[in-house]
């Protein structure tokens, strides 16, 4: 089975990893890939947001199938054009895609369609946006960028002055680009926060376990909103009866939605939730497995990863597939950061990464290559998962051995999963 995967992440090093597991052997071919994934993949350099390019490398290599990562390539149709070409691709088209592309029109599906979420208004004039939340939202008041922001989009802001000067930073000064081009104006939920991933067909869903991401720099969920910091798996409060109420609630009712508007979602489904005193609430959709996320749950697989995008690549159903199998214990992931990041991450420094046990992974996120130096190259640099018996030793053996790696500048909180450390003391 030779399978091309598409990224450069710490999710496609992830991905790898559990592709790699797989009984069926794998060829694993990665465009651009990661010094990471590197071990286990053979390297190849395209443009991955360019269809014709990811078309012509698949054919000329013969892959039996596909797998996209991130979000750009989606939003820039490369899964439409490899089913033209008849080529097997794990992922949402561009029209299915705007789950997450476009904040703005899915939360008129969500609401549309009776989908629990919070309620919220959509502006492209900051005038307009700030009267919403003087005249009808008030504070607390979430704002969001609509389009792709890696992650940075979204903005708690806990008083009104807070809201018109995120609303100011969207709308007019632009610092998400054309992400910007249009702001949610949405009422603030109260609750905790849950990420939990399903593979889809179109029509059915297989779910994966609950995990909970930190998106805030510092430890107690202090400073900037990141693209995330760290997240553990399984969350106790995810039981199987929750899974089951989302599936209801959320997934199969957001998949006859998007069938009924002409753009059926096959791949991976994520739901970012909010599970609040009325229940469980749509924060966000993703259109592909999250970051950090994916790098707790796959290590915790025990059944295939492959057999259901397999089957969902060639449009096959997976309703009666069974569900997946996970290893018993947890599994905590410390991000590893750059200096200066998430505004303005310093980079380009020699990275010393000691030897671990089988039970510590380390996913490269943003290292490079010079020479035989590993070089740091972006704002998150590794994120380093632990797997245990116990959530309180994983999150011990993930904090102690992420203060292992060593460079210049390295930033990582020490406090992932404080609030399941929490529940369980």
């Amino acid at each position: 089975m030779k399978i091309l995967l598409l990224g450069s992440g710490g999710r496609e090093h992830a991905l790898a990893d559990a592709l790699s597991r797989e009984n069926t052997p794998v060829e694993l071919l990665a465009a651009p890939g990661n010094p990471g994934i590197a071990e286990l993949a053979r390297m190849v350099s395209i443009n991955i947001n360019d269809p014709q390019e990811v078309a012509a490398l698949a054919e000329h290599e013969q892959v039996d199938l596909v797998v996209v990562g991130p979000e750009a390539p989606l939003a820039a149709g490369v899964v439409d054009y490899l089913q033209q070409r008849g080529v097997p691709a794990f992922g949402p088209t561009m029209g299915a895609a705007t789950v997450e592309t476009s904040k703005a029109d899915t939360k008129a599906l969500m609401m549309a369609a009776g989908i629990p979420t919070a309620h919220a208004e959509t502006h492209r004039v900051a005038r307009d946006a700030k009267d919403a939340v003087r005249a009808r939202f008030g504070a607390p008041v979430v704002i969001k960028a609509s389009g792709l922001a890696a992650g940075k989009g979204v903005i708690v802001c806990q008083t009104e002055a807070e809201a018109f000067d995120a609303i100011d930073r969207i709308l007019d000064d632009r610092v998400f680009g054309e992400a910007g081009a249009e702001c949610l104006v949405e009422s603030f939920m109260t609750g905790e926060e849950l990420s939990l991933f399903a593979i889809a067909d179109g029509y059915d869903v297989l779910p994966m376990i609950g995990a909970q991401d930190h998106k805030r720099l510092l430890d107690g969920d202090e400073g900037p909103n990141t693209g995330g910091m760290g997240a553990y798996t399984p969350v106790s409060f995810s039981t199987p009866s929750l899974v089951d109420e989302v599936t209801e609630r959320v997934f199969l009712p957001t998949l006859h939605a998007l069938r009924k508007r002409g753009t059926p979602f096959t791949g991976l489904l994520y739901a970012g939730l909010m599970l609040t005193p009325d229940g469980p609430k749509v924060v966000e959709f993703n259109c592909r497995f999250g970051d950090p996320e994916t790098q707790a749950i796959l290590p915790l697989l025990t059944s295939s990863l492959l057999d259901p995008m397999l089957a969902v690549s060639r449009g096959a159903r997976i309703g009666s597939m069974s569900p997946f199998t996970w290893r018993s214990g947890a599994s905590v992931t410390t991000v590893v950061a750059s200096g200066g990041y998430p505004d303005a991450p310093v980079t380009g420094f020699p990275v010393h990464v000691p030897s671990f046990s089988d039970d510590i992974r380390v996913f490269h996120a943003g290292t490079k290559r010079s020479g035989s130096d590993l070089l740091t190259s972006g704002g998150r640099v590794f994120a380093v998962t632990a797997l245990a018996d116990t959530f309180a030793a994983a999150q011990q053996a993930s904090r102690e051995a992420a203060g292992r790696i060593e460079f210049e500048g390295a930033v990582y909180r020490r406090d992932i999963g404080w609030r399941e450390a929490s529940r369980l003391n």
